[in-house]
């Protein structure tokens, strides 16, 4: 044989061997690999991941996060952020995220969605001599008021009246806005007030009223009353669980403020409603009366309408009621807006409008 030919030969034998040694080789390594771990999410088709991966890689790899879900109050505000932590669960249990995850493991994501907070109900009873305190209403009767509240913000859900007498109730209604003076929105205001002939109840905030002193003397010449809202409007935490001497002062400080301009208030309003015996109590050394309301249209909302407004007012208003609406703490376009046709709506129930007194 040509000794070139046996050369040829005998590297083809040795490619063979080679090219079938190499998935051999490949097979081995395969062998050698541990198997997968098999694992359950949320009771779903099972996961392969690499054996020996923790709990902790797992998540990140699969971004698997619960949510925390937040306290909120009555208006939905955010009361405490993640007061409700969500939690991942191993089997069932919490376990460190650095735990080796086995064959037929579970995991399951624990998500809160976000809760309101609980309620609380007040019954006041109410001799019906005089106007009441806290006032919700015009007019006097005997009764019960009762009160419904948010249980941590104290912020006003609700009022009902349940008469044990007879009902001494004018045919009139109250328009009272808060939050003011604003240079904008309190003269729109004004202005449609003057133009219906129409007195309302301005609760007033300290710091502005040092801002813009111009603005409530042009209330007070309007014959419109004017209320003590507060210096700045604490309403985190609820007004009505502040120490003693800050409920003082912020009354007392906003009382003073417009004393300095000529005005004397004997009305109080408490930020968001929130009022206790306590707040009444002080409320009464300085000689005020807490005033709040019966009908709330809410028009301080974000991109709420004049629309909504107008129909939250005259569906739900009735002789004796207190509306409250806004004159500041945002934009209140809608509200003056909306004022003319509340205005003309309540007269078409042959009921007057007067400020409280």
């Amino acid at each position: 044989m040509n000794p070139r030919f046996r050369s040829l030969l005998g590297l083809q034998v040795i490619v063979v061997v080679v090219a079938f040694a190499i998935p051999l080789l490949a097979a081995a390594e395969v062998r050698d690999l541990p198997p997968p771990v098999e694992v359950f999410v949320r009771g779903e088709k099972p996961i392969f991941l690499d054996r020996g991966t923790t709990l902790g890689e797992a998540l990140a790899g699969l971004h698997l996060r619960p949510h925390s879900g937040s306290l909120l109050d009555v208006e939905g505000r955010i009361l405490r952020r993640r007061a409700f932590p969500g939690r991942i669960l191993l089997n069932g249990l919490a376990a460190p995220r650095r735990t080796v995850l086995s064959d037929g493991d579970r995991i399951r994501v624990v998500s809160h969605p976000n809760q309101v907070e609980p309620l609380a109900r007040r019954v006041i009873r109410l001799p019906g001599r005089h106007p009441e305190d806290p006032q919700f209403y015009l007019g006097t009767a005997p009764g019960e008021e009762i009160v419904t509240t948010g249980k941590i913000s104290g912020e006003l859900v609700s009022t009902l009246f349940q008469p044990t007498g007879s009902l001494r109730q004018p045919r009139s209604v109250a328009l009272t806005f808060d939050d003011g003076p604003n240079p904008i929105d309190t003269p729109r205001i004004l202005s449609v007030l003057h133009r219906f002939h129409v007195r309302a109840t301005f609760f007033t905030i300290g710091y502005l009223v040092e801002r813009f002193p111009d603005i409530v003397r042009r209330e007070q010449r309007m014959g419109m009353v004017v209320g003590d809202h507060t210096w700045d409007h604490p309403n985190r935490p609820p007004f009505k669980t502040l120490p003693p001497d800050v409920i003082r002062s912020e009354m007392q400080r906003a009382q003073a403020e417009l004393q300095s301009i000529g005005v004397t208030t004997r009305l109080f309003r408490p930020p968001g409603g929130s009022t206790s015996t306590q707040v009444e109590t002080i409320a009464q050394e300085l000689g005020m009366r807490v005033v709040l309301w019966s009908i709330d249209p809410r028009d301080w909302e974000n991109r709420i309408s004049s629309t909504a407004i107008v129909v939250s007012v005259l569906s739900s208003v009735r002789p004796g009621s207190i509306v409250i609406m806004h004159d500041g703490g945002g934009d209140q376009s809608a509200t003056a807006a909306a004022l003319p046709q509340i205005i003309k709506g309540i007269r078409k129930m042959h009921l007057q409008i007067e400020p409280v007194s």
